[in-house]
């Protein structure tokens, strides 16, 4: 092949590139719009289900009573029939009650079998378009991965989507427990109490959902069993307190159980950070002290520097930001970063870019950076700066990696924990 021929080969290979990525973002883009019609319209499938689910169970209730009544009237009539005043009327009216309550009972299982009918159709459409979409984006992904930012909020709209399926919330939960599992240990006790609490909250919302026995299968079982168990040896393995929801014979509104919990975690996430920078603050004086004390003492100030203007030919006074408030916020962003459900399987460049500013502000050892990047140590290659890093992670999970592999069955003869 001449190199004209070549040159030729490549610009039209590059145009075919272009042609199919442009084809691409229009294909995802029409799938981006079924996916997000299809959730809602499997959300409202949803809510309709829960509004008319304890409406006709309610009514199925009730005509059950009353035919039973309907039965013992009947017989009461058998009794006293030689006084009844007309035994004509007696008759019509116990042929117009039965008539009404079958009437009543074929409503309500018409009703309850329309929703569930109509939540089942949206779920199939709602499955076809989200396979459709993630097919797309990682076309997309390949293609041209600058577009990730235009599709985020789809992105996102994926983890939502998955509550809409059976299992989807115990799924979305064993990936949160596995995530944390290795910086749990890092955390203070009382983290560790409300973040295992939102856990055996969620869990057991899954255990009492109404519809739950004729959604779990084989998998899910195995699931389930899974995430209580790791679950569990948290509460053994750290003791963070006495969990009330981990007794089967508890129950209580587990929305507002979890809802709860989940202030309390962001309260002990709060006081947990105020106690460090209250006990960093005297190390911090005594740097500054060290540092003013070294330094040499500073030219008297111009008649111009006294009057707040800069003298000619001279730069510019900046005022240096605050290190400290600099270095609370990166790590406050990046906590709530990784705290995002959609978190690890997307948004890394966000998070590694994230992590760069924080290691450049307080250092590649700071133990709370440690703590909270643990989990996603994979996630860091060591490059762009991150090498220290990455050597630190991986000292403190080879020290980890000395205590018991979570999420395995207790040895027989393991005596539980009160809250087991």
């Amino acid at each position: 092949m001449t190199p004209a021929l070549e040159r030729l080969a490549e610009l039209v290979r590059q145009a075919e590139a272009r042609t199919r990525a442009r084809k691409i973002e229009t294909e995802t883009q029409h799938a981006a719009e079924q996916f997000r019609a299809a959730e809602t319209c499997t959300r409202k499938a949803a809510e309709r289900l829960r509004a008319v689910r304890p409406a006709s169970l309610r009514a199925l209730e009730l005509a059950d009573s009353d035919e039973q009544l309907l039965k013992d009237l009947v017989r009461k009539l058998a009794v006293y029939k030689s006084t009844l005043g007309s035994e004509a009327d007696a008759e019509q009216l116990i042929a117009t009650s039965q008539a009404e309550i079958e009437r009543t009972r074929r409503q309500a299982r018409t009703d309850l079998e329309e929703a569930s009918h109509d939540l089942e159709e949206a779920r199939r459409e709602l499955r076809v378009a989200t396979d459709q979409y993630r097919q797309l984006r990682r076309e997309l992904d390949r293609l041209q991965p600058e577009l990730a930012e235009q599709f985020a909020a789809e992105d996102r709209l994926l983890w939502d989507a998955e509550a809409h399926f059976p299992g989807g919330q115990l799924h979305l939960l064993g990936h949160e427990v596995d995530a944390g599992l290795g910086a749990f240990g890092s955390l203070n006790k009382h983290e560790q109490y409300a973040r295992l609490k939102v856990w055996i909250g969620r869990f057991r919302a899954f255990q009492a959902s109404q519809d739950r026995e004729a959604e779990l299968t084989e998998e899910l079982q195995a699931l389930s069993h899974r995430v209580f168990h790791q679950l569990k040896w948290l509460s053994r393995q750290y003791e963070p307190g006495y969990i009330e929801a981990f007794r089967q014979d508890f129950t209580a509104d587990w929305a507002a159980y979890v809802s709860e919990a989940h202030e309390q975690l962001v309260q002990a996430i709060e006081n947990g950070r105020r106690m460090r920078d209250s006990d960093l603050s005297p190390m911090r004086e005594r740097d500054v002290t060290a540092e003013r004390s070294s330094a040499p003492a500073p030219a008297p100030p111009s008649r111009a520097a006294a009057s707040g203007a800069p003298g000619p030919g001279s730069p510019a006074i900046l005022k240096a930001p605050d290190e400290t408030a600099f270095s609370s916020c990166s790590l406050a962003e990046l906590e709530q970063l990784v705290s995002q459900d959609h978190f690890p399987d997307e948004g890394v460049d966000r998070f590694l870019q994230a992590l760069k500013q924080v290691v450049a502000a307080v250092g590649p050892a700071h133990p709370d950076l440690l703590r909270m990047v643990l989990p996603y140590c994979d996630l860091i290659n060591g490059d762009d700066g991150l090498g220290a890093l990455r050597h630190n992670l991986e000292r403190l999970r080879a020290r980890s990696a000395r205590s018991p592999i979570p999420g395995s069955l207790q040895p027989a003869g393991h005596q539980p924990s009160r809250d087991a």
